[in-house]
């Protein structure tokens, strides 16, 4: 699956580094799709393909990227840390144990300023106590999940 006018530069399904230049011509590629092929590009394309999509304010879209099997931890630690990553996303990754259970995910989706507030709230009692305090001074996260780190650090957990 090749990309009208970056036939020459990228294949949307095979990772592959690439430059600045050619990032910004598929990001205005993509940007230029219908929502139907957004969604297959999500499951199919590649690295570079998927974190731009993971953007994308459509949430079928971005359930899409994580319906991707070629997904990887290192795919998932890129969206938890972006606070340009979909919400819907987000999400779909706070609601599974099996990125939940790394730690660094779990501190990760917590701290990121897009996660749903009801998402950052279930994981906050298994945050550690450093962490919590951490959450307090975040300036970036939702007054909710800030208070509820205060209280779950003063109480000890």
């Amino acid at each position: 699956m090749e990309g009208e006018g970056l036939d020459d530069k990228i294949n949307l399904t095979e990772d592959q580094p690439v430059s600045e230049t050619v990032r910004q011509s598929l990001q205005l590629y993509i940007s230029g799709l219908a929502v139907p092929k957004k969604v297959e590009l999500a499951i199919k394309g590649n690295k570079e393909v998927r974190q731009i999509l993971s953007r994308d304010p459509n949430k079928m879209v971005a359930r899409a990227v994580f319906g991707s099997p070629r997904l990887s931890s290192s795919d998932i630690m890129e969206y938890v840390h972006s606070p340009l990553t979909n919400e819907d996303l987000l999400r779909e990754i706070g609601l599974h144990k099996e990125w939940t259970n790394n730690p660094l995910v779990l501190k990760a989706i917590v701290s990121n300023p897009r996660t749903p507030v009801p998402v950052a709230m279930r994981h906050l009692p298994r945050l550690t106590i450093s962490d919590l305090n951490l959450l307090t001074k975040n300036r970036n996260v939702h007054a909710l999940v800030r208070r509820e780190a205060k209280r779950l650090s003063v109480r000890g957990r």
